[in-house]
Formats: C-alpha cells, structure tokens, sequence
C-alpha cells in the first residue's frame, strides 16, 4: 500500500480547515506556531516546524570517517482540531528526505481519558523513542534505540489516569526508508507500553515504564539489526547482525526508570531481543541500554506528561538562558547467546552541552566515545558534534 494519497489527502484537509478558519475567525503567532481558530472554538489549526542543522568532526580509529554537515530534521507540522472531539496532524519533511510524511494520523478523544489513533504513528515502546527528538537530551537516541519500532501504519489505543498511562497498538506497514526492523508485504506487530508515576510533588518525579513488542516478518523471513554511533552524519555502523534468515518472529521487551528531582534528572533503559527461526536453528538473544544524567545549572525541571509517560521541553522563561550538562552511558550487544551470530558489541560514552536561548532556539554540543569489541572490529573512534535547533 502506497501512502502517498492518503497523506495527501490528510494534508489537504487541514488546508481546507485553515482556509475556513483564516477567513473569518483569528489568527495568532506564539512561541509554539501559528494558531488558527474559529469564534466558536470549534475549528483550531496549529501550524509550526522544526529544524535541526548539525555538524560533526570525526577522530578516526580505523574506519574512515569524514567530517560534515547536514539537515538533520526539516518539518513542517500542521494539526487540526475538530468540534474538540477529533484531530487530523501530519509531519511533512521539507529536507529532501525519501519519506515525504514522518507521521499522518487521525485521532478521535470523545471516551473519557480515552485516544484512538489510526495512521502512520509511533508505535507505543520505550521512554527514549516516545520523547520528541525536539526535547531529547541528547542529539540522537542511544545504541539500545535500535531495538525500538518507531513510525509505522496502524492503529492504537491510549488510556491515563492520575498516575498511570498505557497505550497498545497493531501495525502492519512501514513507510520508512531503512525498513530493516520492520519490512513491508505483510510484516505484523503489536506493541504495547505501560507507564507509572509513583511518586510527583512540585519538585520530583519517579517514574517506572515497560514496553513489549511481537513482531513476524514478512514473506522473506529476514531480520537485520543494526545502529549509527550516536550520529546521524555518518551512515557508517560498526555493530550489525547482518541479515538473519529464516526468521519465524520476534519479541522485543523493554523496561525504563527515571528520578527527576528539581533541575537533575537519572534516567535509564534496558531493552532485549528474542528472535525465533525456522528450520531447527536456535532461538537468537540481543540486548542494549543507557544511564545518563543532566543538570539544568540555571533551569527549572523538565515538563512531564502523566498522559504519555514523557517528558517534554525545558521551562525556560522569558529573556532566560538556561544551560545543561549531561552524561550518558549505552552499549548494544548484536552478539547472541548462541554464538552463530556475531555482530558485535559497541559501548558509547556521550558527553553534552545544551544552550537554551528560548524556548523556541537551543545549540547543542556532544562529544561521543566509542569503544567495541574485536567482533565489531575493535574501532574505537570519537565524535565531536553540534547542532542548532528551532522549533515553532
């Protein structure tokens, strides 16, 4: 199934929705986008973007590595609001990418605490995929993020409650451009993710989280598991499982923890892999996580929503500059228990620097340390790397 037309008609639809609201009803330019809304409050249409330029200087081990600069991210977001009951939101990627639409969905929230969602959307799994690339500590997600499934077509279901959130969903397409984790021609899967928070005053946060996902290939029977270092300017991997064959399923868990006291922040995720074969070959095992921690040195704590079990942009108030110091801490294992498959071990240390200069602009700086084992061929390069963000 090609997307294409769907989307398009999805975008066509919020356009049609500006043009009613722009023409007799009030407009508005916040710090979160444009806002088009209707006199009765009936028909809302938020417009706004993102854009993250990023550079990068590699120091070489063994693997040649050349310095550069990209778009990394370049979107345009509309979302339209519908008699408060219904929501039509699509990410369009301006930036040249083969994906045209990053997500496309419909959304209908008439159940008390209740959203059914149907399109291209984020599958339910992990803290760390879940968190908007926007509010992410880090320039990109950690090594263990290879495991998760991002974006793909389905349809979910969400549920929340004081101190509770869950969300499941089946999906059965991808219309991404590495469809490793998820190939199309009748791939299947079921994700799911279960969030508390046990404890929430006006200063901390303790939050506990865990996710599933089972997942059967298509008709190929084939899986490849694989992750960048932590940057997105070079397509160089130096873990991968290569394509395993006979693959009958996969079952994917995940857990997640976080302590969020005043400006400090710990986090952590652990996440494994048991991929099933066919023709009497052994069950597979893979693994990956992450510790980190950050300190907003003149900053408040970070959002959080009960709703999404996520956290969201920094408070920053106005004619603030806030700055942040972070570590993290991941390694991903591609080697499996049984031996047959040796695609490596790789363990990064990533050192961050953010600038909040509103709370629409933040530079970011990280210097990442590599280290892997013999299996991935004991390259152990460092990158230097910087990105300058906008969002409305």
């Amino acid at each position: 199934m090609h997307l294409t037309t769907p989307y398009t008609i999805l975008l066509f639809t919020c356009l049609t929705a500006l043009s009613l609201t722009a023409h007799a009803n009030s407009k508005t330019l916040t710090s979160k986008g444009f806002l088009y809304q209707s006199d009765d409050g009936n028909i809302k249409l938020k417009m706004g973007g993102r854009l993250h330029l990023d550079g990068a200087i590699f120091n070489e081990d063994k693997t040649a590595l050349e310095n550069d600069w990209m778009v990394r991210r370049a979107r345009i977001s509309l979302r339209a609001d519908l008699f408060n009951d219904w929501r039509i939101s699509a990410q369009y990627n301006v930036s040249g990418d083969d994906t045209p639409f990053q997500s496309a969905s419909i959304r209908y929230s008439g159940f008390h605490k209740t959203h059914l969602t149907a399109g291209q959307i984020q599958e339910p799994f992990s803290l760390e995929e879940t968190t908007s690339s926007n509010n992410y500590t880090f320039m990109e997600r950690s090594l263990a993020n290879a495991f998760s499934p991002g974006y793909n077509v389905g349809f979910s279901i969400s549920q929340w409650g004081n101190n509770w959130g869950f969300s499941a969903g089946t999906f059965w397409e991808t219309y991404i451009e590495d469809s490793d984790l998820f190939p199309q021609d009748g791939a299947k899967g079921f994700s799911g993710r279960l969030t508390f928070t046990t404890y929430r005053d006006h200063n901390t946060i303790l939050h506990f989280g865990g996710s599933a996902s089972y997942r059967k290939p298509d008709a190929d029977q084939k899986l490849r598991i694989r992750t960048q270092p932590e940057s997105d300017i070079t397509t160089e991997t130096f873990v991968s499982t290569g394509r395993m064959r006979n693959v009958d399923s996969q079952m994917i868990h995940g857990i997640e923890a976080v302590l969020a006291t005043g400006p400090v922040t710990l986090q952590g995720e652990y996440i494994a892999t048991r991929v099933s074969r066919f023709e009497d070959k052994q069950d597979e095992t893979f693994d990956g996580g992450y510790l980190s921690a950050s300190w907003l040195i003149n900053g408040r704590q970070r959002s959080y929503s009960t709703r999404s079990g996520s956290f969201g942009a920094v408070k920053v108030g106005r004619g603030q500059n806030v700055w942040e110091v972070a570590i993290r801490r991941s390694f991903i294992d591609l080697n499996s228990g049984t031996g047959t498959i040796t695609g490596g071990e790789q363990t990064n240390t990533t050192f961050a620097l953010n600038w909040y200069q509103n709370k629409n602009v933040r530079v970011m700086l990280n210097y990442i340390n590599i280290d892997t084992d013999q299996e991935a061929g004991d390259d152990d390069p460092s990158i230097l790397q910087m990105r300058w963000q906008i969002v409305m």
